[in-house]
């Protein structure tokens, strides 16, 4: 599953696992391996309870906030987004990253222009506002996009004169694209959707997180309900 985010973005589930094989599923995680693996503490994992009985259990686990139960699902996603987001999302050190290195690969001519282009906020927690008028927006973003079109050109001269990419990318923008697979388990992941889809966060990365939260409906409809109830701000 994967949906695009931003001009040149996107967020791909790669997969889901729990304790439990489901060779019949698309992914082995189930809403129901958080209270399963719970189970475990009284020796009682995979016993014979209905699904409405391992829900409720579930409820009462994220509610209380046992973490392990919601560990024991990881999931894996692969997401190409701007370098300014990805660098605030690496601030979440329960996650494992391999990222594309442009120490090796010459990275595409790709970079974000916004939509709308945010003003100044009087409140610094939010950071933006939509308070620009539309020819201040136009000749930001004209600026920009030529601003990274240049930067580009130098980037690839250099590069074809023989200068190791790795210094050759300095010409490169903060809003250039990169790429990488994202591997968490579900406790944190849930955290680090709380903090990014929250009205705080930048738009940027609440649109990934939106798109994120959307693909583990899909596959996880009740884990995701109770994170609405209780985790999301």
């Amino acid at each position: 599953m994967k949906i695009n985010v931003l001009d040149h973005g996107f967020v791909k589930l790669l997969n889901m696992a729990g304790p439990t094989r489901r060779p019949d599923e698309a992914f082995d995680a189930d809403d129901i391996d958080p209270a399963n693996t719970a189970r475990m503490s009284f020796d009682m994992r995979d016993s014979n309870r209905t699904r409405e009985a391992d829900l409720k259990l579930a409820d009462y686990l994220l509610r209380n906030w046992h973490t392990t139960p919601f560990e024991m699902i990881e999931v894996w996603l692969e997401m190409k987004m701007p370098i300014f987001i990805a660098r605030q999302f690496v601030r979440h050190r329960t996650v494992a990253i391999n990222e594309v290195s442009g120490r090796y690969v010459k990275l595409p001519a790709e970079w974000y222009i916004p939509e709308v282009v945010g003003g100044s906020a009087d409140n610094k927690k939010q950071g933006q506002e939509d308070n620009l008028n539309l020819a201040l927006q136009d000749e930001f973003k004209l600026v920009l996009n030529k601003h990274c079109k240049d930067g580009y050109a130098a980037y690839s001269s250099a590069i074809e004169a023989g200068v190791a990419p790795e210094h050759a990318r300095m010409f490169l923008s903060l809003n250039h694209y990169t790429h990488w697979v994202w591997k968490q388990n579900l406790h944190n992941l849930l955290h680090f959707l709380s903090l990014r889809s929250h009205e705080h966060a930048q738009v940027e990365a609440r649109k990934y997180a939106e798109a994120i939260i959307e693909m583990l409906e899909k596959y996880l409809p009740e884990t995701m309900k109770l994170f609405r109830k209780y985790r999301q701000r």
